[in-house]
């Protein structure tokens, strides 16, 4: 296991702090929430790093590896309405109890069969269906909690969400590694997973009698198009298409971005920390101006604001990798900085900051828009289309980046987020994300 970066240490820092300022004077039912959301991350990435461990020490890794994803993003599309269909109809609060009670098992089935027979994709199958059931009813149990300020609660979820991965990935990982290999790494993801259930019982208990435990008839919870129904919803829509290319710009730059380091000879000395720092500093101003979308007008500003800083972004990062505005030195920012180096800190800033505030005015406006009883369902339709709205692009975009370098794929990037936000203009943009509204009879 690697030690952590400067990059890194900074982003748990930033976040660190904006959990807790944002956390003072919550509600009790909020507290729990918000720690049943950070053990939820903290488990999830300390069993998703014994999977890269066993995944990647087998004699085929790259295999193993390629499995592996195929196997976290299939369930979604598989059972992502279903998992959403029964937290709609046990109700959130109730469903967020068994998918943790699910997780429980699927970590402890994880201590069983680490370092035998079976694959890591098969265990990462397993647990990725399981958490269908609670994913959706966990972003569902904010329009109970905090219906006066989704935006500042889908805010504080994100921050708690990379606290958590920090802690279970960079920490608990390498530390449970060393002790005891992959065996105590499933081991104390199921702990932690042991914790996460009582609290979502306490939690579940305390909003008894609310709608979040409220159940929904058997015909509506399972119905599609009832489901479906909820997107004729502008708002709703357009969080759909925006989250969709958040997904693909974000992983774009995944495949991106080390080809954009070996291609950029100022950046190449301070590795990726080097845009790390900025990009996390960025999140956290994201984190901040996102958490004001509590209204429609105001969610549907910041989610086409946050796709223009991703497009922006995008189009710089492809300029800069052609060497459009390459300088003399300037200043005294590195042995080899130039002004290559001072827009690409910039433009990470940028990039941090709108796809951390697209996500949550995003989440916030869907929060909003879609009535109670069906949250769940829609949060798990919402995450089924975005995956499958981005393979194909995604694909396209790293074959051609293979042979046409990172300055393409930024600006293919830049390009199809660019179309979307001319969309976002025409009220008949939905179509193209196959999204009708159902017949009248």
């Amino acid at each position: 296991m690697t030690k952590m970066g400067p990059g890194r240490r900074t982003s748990v820092k930033v976040v660190t702090r904006v959990v807790g300022s944002a956390l003072r004077g919550v509600s009790v039912d909020e507290g729990l929430f918000y720690s049943a959301k950070f053990l939820v991350q903290v488990a999830q990435n300390l069993l998703l790093a014994a999977l890269f461990v066993i995944a990647g020490a087998s004699s085929h890794a790259a295999i193993g590896l390629s499995s592996l994803f195929v196997a976290m993003l299939l369930p979604e599309l598989l059972f992502g309405f279903l998992g959403g269909a029964i937290g709609d109809r046990i109700g959130p609060s109730r469903a967020f109890i068994a998918g943790s009670a699910l997780r429980l098992a699927a970590a402890g089935l994880g201590v069983y069969l680490a370092g035998g027979a079976a694959p890591a994709w098969a265990i990462a199958f397993i647990y990725q269906s399981v958490s269908q059931v609670s994913a959706p009813a966990e972003l569902a149990l904010v329009r109970n909690l905090r219906a006066d300020a989704p935006g500042r609660a889908h805010s504080v979820i994100v921050a708690v969400q990379y606290a958590g991965q920090g802690l279970g990935m960079l920490a608990l990982a390498p530390a449970f590694f060393f002790i005891g290999g992959p065996h105590m790494m499933f081991a104390g993801a199921a702990i932690i997973f042991a914790v996460l259930t009582v609290v979502t019982i306490v939690l579940s208990a305390r909003l008894h009698g609310t709608a979040a435990a409220r159940p929904q008839p058997a015909r509506e919870a399972f119905s599609v198009r009832h489901t479906l129904a909820v997107f004729r919803e502008p708002l709703a829509r357009e969080a759909v298409a925006i989250l969709a290319m958040k997904s693909m710009i974000a992983e774009g730059i995944v495949v991106a971005i080390p080809l954009y380091m070996k291609s950029s000879p100022a950046l190449g000395h301070w590795s990726l920390a080097s845009l790390l720092i900025p990009g996390s500093i960025g999140t956290v101003a994201g984190l901040a101006w996102a958490a004001s979308a509590s209204s429609d007008d105001r969610a549907r500003s910041v989610m086409r604001l946050s796709l223009l800083g991703m497009v922006v972004s995008a189009f710089a990062y492809a300029a800069l990798n052609y060497g459009l505005t390459r300088i003399p030195p300037v200043g005294q920012i590195a042995p080899h900085a130039d002004s290559t180096l001072v827009l690409a800190l910039a433009v990470a800033f940028l990039l941090g900051m709108a796809l951390a505030s697209s996500v949550v005015s995003a989440r916030a406006a869907l929060t909003t828009s879609a009535p109670v009883g069906t949250q769940s369902r829609v949060f798990a339709v919402q995450g089924a289309l975005s995956d499958t709205l981005v393979v194909v692009p995604l694909m396209a975009v790293g074959i051609g980046g293979t042979f046409a370098g990172s300055g393409a794929i930024f600006a293919a990037l830049g390009t199809m987020g660019a179309l979307v936000l001319v969309m976002l203009a025409r009220p008949s943009f939905i179509p193209y994300l196959g999204v009708t509204e159902p017949s009248e009879g």
